[in-house]
């Protein structure tokens, strides 16, 4: 992740005083002409050549004199293919592309309207205009930028990782496998299956835009992480839990590490005092699982899809 910054709200922003921070430049953009060829190749990498222009032309000669450009080592390196490998994941080095590798924490509205216009997105304090606004600097951190740089450009989020698995938001460009894993023996027996291709990529993209985008959880994906392979599905719908795991990988320990791990993560970041799921008795293997998980049957049934409703508490529960 490339930060686009003016030097006096870096002083103010918390990430500046962060080991994370590697500092690539801190002279005026108008200055290339005189740095050496390797601090050149550089900038050029991590915002090349015509961005550079394009704020020259733009920014005021006082704002280029203070414009600050930094790099985070081991940007987490997501690459937008169906075939998503855990390599990708894994925080390995790559060379950044702006201008979606890039964030401006801008300081006025004219900085704002020069970032969109270059397509870059940006964060800032009320005053300057932005989507994605903080009240004070001070609250940005690493974590923070990286995810408001992914929904700007719609890239997936990475919601965490347990000893085998990673899980992270879906992208249009999962349809392929997630329609084969859909299409795997037994998938569909206790779940809806998916839509037709075009309706389907139309449900996700809404999707994406308002249960991502607004309440920053929902169905996730799950890979394995020795493989990059789509292994499943799992996540939250408001307080509904739900999961499906491929039939290789099942009666392995899959589906209670996912679980366990979406259960810790809607008590650290969510305000539901409970859990719920729906499960259909015959489905027997999800009964043992919801009863292992300490959920517990209500006594209410879903008429529509004939389903026991499963209950937990998770505020007053230790963290598994």
């Amino acid at each position: 992740m490339i930060i686009i910054i003016d030097e006096a709200s870096a002083k103010l922003a918390s990430f500046y005083y962060h080991d994370e921070i590697f500092k690539l430049q801190w002279r005026s953009v108008a200055g290339k002409a005189s740095m050496s060829e390797e601090l050149q190749e550089k900038l050029y990498v991590a915002l090349l050549g015509k961005l550079l222009d394009e704020l020259q032309k733009k920014l005021p000669d006082e704002q280029q004199n203070n414009l600050c450009v930094y790099e985070i080592k081991n940007n987490s390196g997501y690459t937008e293919s169906a075939d998503n490998t855990a390599k990708a994941n894994m925080g390995n080095q790559r060379i950044p592309k702006a201008p979606t590798d890039c964030i401006w924490i801008v300081s006025n509205r004219q900085q704002k309207q020069i970032a969109d216009s270059l397509g870059i997105a940006s964060v800032g304090e009320p005053q300057c205009g932005t989507r994605y606004a903080v009240e004070s600097l001070a609250e940005l951190d690493i974590e923070y930028l990286e995810r408001v740089r992914r929904r700007y450009n719609h890239i997936p989020w990475d919601i965490g990782e347990t000893d085998r698995c990673l899980i992270r938001e879906l992208s249009l460009s999962d349809l392929p496998a997630l329609y084969e894993l859909y299409d795997k023996p037994g998938m569909t027996d206790f779940v809806e299956p998916l839509y037709d291709y075009e309706t389907e990529l139309e449900y996700q993209k809404a999707y994406i835009e308002n249960m991502y985008g607004f309440y920053e959880y929902g169905m996730w994906l799950v890979f394995s992480r020795e493989t990059g392979k789509l292994i499943g599905r799992a996540g939250l719908e408001h307080d509904e839990i739900g999961y499906m795991i491929a039939p290789q990988f099942q009666n392995r320990g899959y589906a209670t590490e996912v679980c366990r791990f979406i259960i810790d993560y809607a008590r650290e970041n969510t305000d539901f005092k409970e859990l719920y799921c729906r499960i259909d008795e015959r489905n027997e293997a999800s009964v043992r699982l919801a009863k292992k998980l300490g959920f517990t049957n209500s006594g209410h049934v879903d008429e529509d899809i004939h389903a026991s409703i499963y209950r937990k508490n998770i505020k007053n529960n230790e963290k598994h």
